[in-house]
C-alpha cells in the first residue's frame, strides 16, 4: 500500500498542530517550519528513480512489498507512481505501467531527477538521498543500473539503507552526506553530488511535474 507523500505531510504537521486541512497550495505545505516539523518524525528521506519497463528488477522489488521493512523507520523512500494516491492505494502488476509508453527522456522519474543537477544528470535507475528535507540541501545519488534481478536489488538496498541509517545517527552535524559519502567509498560503491537547491522548491516542481502526468510522489504506508 501507498500514498502520496502530500498526505504524509499533511498528516505530520496536523499531529503538530497545525491548521492545515486539505491543502491546496503545495506552498503552503511545503514550508521550512513545516517541512521541519515532518523531518522531526522521519529522519532521511530519498527518492529511488526508475522507468517501469526500462528498469524492471527495481520495478518488481518496490511491487514486492519488503521496501518499508528494507528501509526501517527513519528512512523514508518516495518514488513516482503513475496514478493519483491521496488516500491509500495498493500496488499490483499494473502498477507503473501507464507511463510505459512514455519516452525515456521525458518519463516524470528522469524530469525529478534532472532538477537536481544543473548539468548533464546521471542515468537511470537510482537512489537520491537528501542531506536536510527542510532546508537548503544537496543529496547524493547512488546508481542501481548494475543490479541483475529483483533479489540483487533487495539485497544491495538492504545494505544501502543500513548505511543511511547509521551515517544518519552518527554523522556530526551538518556532516551527514560527507560521512555518508565516506562510508560508501570504502565499501567501493561510486556516487555522484547533486547542486544545492531548497528541498521544498524540488518538492513542489516534483508534484506539478507527476501530476501533469496523471501521477502522484508516494511512499509505503509501512513508513508511516
Amino acid at each position: 500500500m501507498v500514498v502520496s507523500f502530500q498526505s504524509v505531510a499533511e498528516e505530520a504537521v496536523s499531529r503538530a498542530r497545525y491548521d492545515c486541512g486539505n491543502v491546496r497550495d503545495l506552498a503552503a505545505l511545503f514550508t521550512p517550519d513545516k517541512l521541519a516539523v515532518l523531518r522531526e518524525q522521519v529522519g532521511v528521506c530519498c527518492f529511488l528513480a526508475f522507468h517501469a519497463r526500462g528498469d524492471r528488477e527495481i520495478a518488481g522489488y518496490v511491487r514486492s512489498g519488503t521496501i518499508a521493512d528494507d528501509s526501517g523507520p527513519d528512512i523514508l523512500v518516495l518514488f513516482a507512481l503513475d496514478e493519483p494516491a491521496p488516500i491509500a492505494v495498493p500496488l499490483g502488476g499494473g502498477s507503473f505501467e501507464r507511463w510505459g509508453e512514455a519516452q525515456r527522456s521525458v518519463h516524470p522519474a528522469y524530469r525529478l531527477v534532472r532538477m537536481l543537477f544543473d548539468g548533464a544528470a546521471p542515468p537511470l535507475p537510482g537512489l537520491v538521498v537528501f542531506g536536510d528535507i527542510a532546508a537548503d540541501t544537496d543529496a547524493v545519488y547512488l546508481p542501481l543500473g548494475h543490479l541483475a534481478d529483483e533479489q540483487e536489488v533487495r539485497t544491495h538496498l538492504r545494505q544501502v539503507f543500513a548505511d543511511i541509517a547509521h551515517a544518519h545517527a552518527a554523522a556530526r552535524s551538518g556532516r551527514f552526506l560527507d560521512d555518508l559519502g565516506v562510508a560508501w567509498t570504502r565499501r567501493g560503491l561510486a556516487y555522484e553530488r547533486t547542486d544545492r537547491r531548497p528541498m521544498r522548491e524540488w518538492l513542489i516542481e516534483g508534484f506539478r511535474v507527476v501530476r501533469e502526468n496523471y501521477g502522484d510522489i508516494v511512499t509505503t504506508l509501512g513508513l508511516l
